[in-house]
């Protein structure tokens, strides 16, 4: 129990230590760079420093999609490493786990699309182009 406990802390220490590297080095997408067009993570940098900074008005015009969507992976990952240091079964194994997994990946390609479409710039993060 105390090994899975460990490894369980390691797993969301490293996670949280990645997610802190991407914020301070802040990388360019390239999709935007070599296509010109947004892609479903394209403003979330930008997304998590306004709700660092109390700013959900501005979070809510950098990426609506992963404003929605991190949530709920965050707390499929802390529920994930909950079942794993108690030795339960893992969600992802789960006859659920496919459906919904490939909602969110169709959830994040028509959003996608949508925002590189005339008429849904209003989807496109609020900073100006590549």
């Amino acid at each position: 129990m105390k090994r899975r406990a460990l490894i369980a802390a390691g797993v969301l220490l490293t996670l949280c230590l990645g997610a802190a590297a991407i914020l301070l080095l802040r990388p360019e997408c390239l999709i935007l760079k070599y296509t010109g067009l947004y892609c479903a993570g394209c403003g979330t940098q930008r997304m998590v420093a306004a709700l660092l900074r109390g700013d959900f008005r501005g979070a809510l015009g950098q990426n609506l999609f992963m404003l929605a969507f991190l949530p709920g992976a965050g707390i499929y990952i802390v529920v994930e490493l909950l079942r794993f240091t108690q030795g339960k079964r893992p969600l992802y194994r789960s006859k659920a786990f496919i459906p919904a997994l490939c909602a969110a990946l169709g959830l994040g390609l028509m959003f996608t699309v949508l925002r590189n479409l005339p008429g849904f710039q209003w989807l496109a993060p609020s900073w100006a182009g590549p």
